[in-house]
């Protein structure tokens, strides 16, 4: 994108969240790389994921309560695997530009093999790209640092 269009992707975007608006993760230190990523079905609330953190594989079912989109923009993510169960917040923010949605994750709280976890990052959502209808969060990549209290 270049000229015009550019500036007024801009000018759309409009300022970034203040700090104070964001989620503050808890980082410990001697945390470690994390990586989430989530397929969510057309408009629907419960998809995939598969994550690896921590030495930690797992892949199994996430729920969402709540909504990237919308007037709320904060959602509680739950996601079950075999390995444990990890409960994550997150607060969006939608923009014109590319990625539309965009946010903040922390970790809340988990079970299992996630028992103890603190930490958070960035997120991205987009479409599937698949023909019309499809919603702008149907894939997500969860980016950030997690470590252990």
């Amino acid at each position: 994108m270049t000229g015009l269009p550019l500036v007024v992707a801009l000018l759309l975007a409009g300022p970034p969240a203040a700090p104070a608006d964001r989620l503050q993760p808890v980082v410990p230190a001697g945390a470690q790389r994390a990586e989430i990523q989530l397929r969510f079905p057309p408009w629907q609330f419960t998809g995939a994921f598969s994550l690896s953190a921590m030495g930690i594989e797992d892949r199994g079912e996430a729920h969402d309560l709540g909504s990237v989109i919308g007037p709320q923009k904060e959602v509680e993510r739950i996601l079950k695997g075999e390995r444990g169960t990890l409960t994550l917040r997150l607060r969006a923010e939608t923009r014109a530009g590319f990625p539309f949605i965009f946010g903040v994750w922390q970790v809340k709280q988990g079970t299992g093999a996630y028992a103890g976890l603190q930490g958070g990052g960035t997120f991205t959502a987009v479409d599937g790209g698949v023909g019309k209808g499809g919603s702008p969060f149907e894939l997500q990549t969860l980016l950030g640092r997690v470590g252990r209290r």
